[in-house]
């Protein structure tokens, strides 16, 4: 009997000790922190030198350099949203450093996931184009281009002045071209060829002379020129040179971005809801990025030249809000291997065609 109870009792100091573990242990599963947010997204551009990182839990970090590779003097937090108007909503909780926006701004932004992005700042009267950031090119770079930040003394209606072309990086020696360099003004004539210069690209950068690259493995390119004197530097936005074959394969329904220089401060930039068909694209102000409303005010984009006439990939018009100025257009109509449409132009403000224009639109997802 005293075995019994003492073989009892032995088996119930067991059973206390593996309750006690598997208490212990459910403890800890529960206290267990949740996993970091991984990056899902990240792009890099000029101005001087911008980043943003986009996390699956829908938090975003964005850090602004002066240079390529110096200190960080702008840090904003905060979240995002992809709305069905086609925007992206970036709304700051918080943000340190020279010119840092306050608690509860937003900011808003057109991207192609995985390929570009290009941000409406808080405050500020440019477009900033960025690229996904961190990998060069693993084969020859075939591009077009356009200007989406011209040097300060540059006229739309200058012939001797470059506002779109092409764009050549080539592998074997780390060498850049714009093979033609073509003006908004008689007949969109071309300045010809000119070299870029060589370097090394690590981490999708690449340093030359002039200028920094922000290149990419799938297509994109932005180049950022005149880095040390900023009344004569430029932006140009590169998309993948694909052919468009008819203009009709422009066809569809776009969020898009619209930057007149004729308007002054904020109200330069404006988010535009686009729908072309047959190379007549209507666009409207967009008032409310989150409901997609529009305003009254319209401005018609007529895609009238022949599509791939200039260059693969590239297809001229007009811009019109009761005048005109002429505009030239670079689409890629695949992005990625998928239907997204991406059409970047530039042209001469209809307002004033000495100033510049720019509209870049993506296709709404259907």
């Amino acid at each position: 009997m005293g075995f019994r109870l003492k073989r009892f009792g032995v088996w119930l100091s067991v059973f206390a000790l593996l309750s006690a573990g598997l208490l212990i242990n459910g403890c800890n599963d529960d206290d267990d922190p949740a996993p970091s947010p991984q990056v899902s997204q990240t792009y890099n551009g000029p101005g001087s030198k911008w980043d943003v990182d986009l996390y699956d839990n829908n938090t975003f970090v964005i850090e602004r350099r002066p240079t390529v590779t110096g200190s960080v003097s702008l840090t904003v937090e905060g979240t995002y949203e992809r709305l069905s108007s086609g925007f992206l909503k970036l709304t700051v909780s918080s943000a340190s450093g020279e010119d840092a926006p306050s608690a509860n701004d937003m900011a808003w932004a057109l991207e192609v996931p995985g390929y570009a992005l290009l941000l409406k700042p808080v405050d500020g009267d440019q477009i900033i184009p960025m690229v996904t950031a961190g990998t060069c090119p693993t084969a020859d770079l075939n591009a077009n281009w356009v200007v989406v930040k011209k040097a300060d003394s540059s006229r739309a209606d200058d012939a001797d002045r470059d506002f779109f072309g092409e764009f050549v990086f080539t592998i074997a020696d780390q060498s850049a071209r714009l093979p033609s360099r073509r003006a908004l003004a008689n007949s969109f004539q071309d300045g010809g060829e000119q070299s870029l210069g060589t370097g090394t690209c690590a981490n999708g950068i690449l340093t030359i002379s002039d200028g920094v690259m922000y290149l990419t493995n799938n297509g994109g390119a932005i180049v950022h020129t005149s880095v040390d004197d900023p009344s004569d530097a430029s932006f140009i936005f590169g998309l993948n040179q694909k052919a468009i074959t008819a203009v009709s394969n422009l066809d569809g329904n776009y969020a898009g971005i619209l930057f007149d220089e004729n308007q002054v401060g904020d109200t330069a930039i404006s988010p535009v809801s686009l729908s072309c068909t047959s190379g007549a694209c209507m666009g409207t102000l967009v008032t409310n990025i989150d409901t997609g409303a529009v305003s009254n005010e319209t401005v018609t984009v007529n895609l009238s030249g022949t599509p791939d006439q200039l260059a693969t990939g590239l297809i001229t018009g007009t811009i019109v809000n009761t005048t005109s100025g002429s505009l030239a257009c670079m689409a890629d109509i695949g992005v990625l291997g998928t239907s997204t449409k991406m059409i970047s132009c530039v042209g001469q403000s209809p307002g004033d065609n000495q100033k510049m224009f720019n509209v870049l639109f993506v296709s709404k997802s259907s």
